[in-house]
């Protein structure tokens, strides 16, 4: 499994953002606010993006276009990921 976390845009540092390889089925992308206190920010709950983990990606572009509007995305993400797809293909 492969794990890269991001840097976030100006705006949404208080993101977590994080795009990967799962050889399990799944390319797989979260954007989470771990930091989030619902009794003292109700006013304020944050976004959160997860995909990959029930439905199958295949295609790391969708991934990162989920992530897009957080992150700075590399320019040669995509290719490496695409890399850790066949350096770790599908478990059956």
């Amino acid at each position: 499994m492969t794990v890269y976390t991001l840097t976030p845009r100006p705006g949404f540092e208080r993101y977590t953002i994080q795009v990967g390889w799962n050889p399990h089925r799944t390319y797989f992308a979260t954007v989470v606010d771990f930091a989030w206190d619902p009794v003292t920010h109700h006013d304020n709950p944050p976004d959160t993006v997860r995909i990959g983990s029930v439905e199958t990606i295949l295609d790391p572009t969708e991934v990162l276009l989920a992530v897009e509007p957080y992150a700075d995305i590399p320019a040669d993400l995509a290719t490496t990921l695409r890399a850790d797809q066949v350096a770790h293909p599908v478990r059956r």
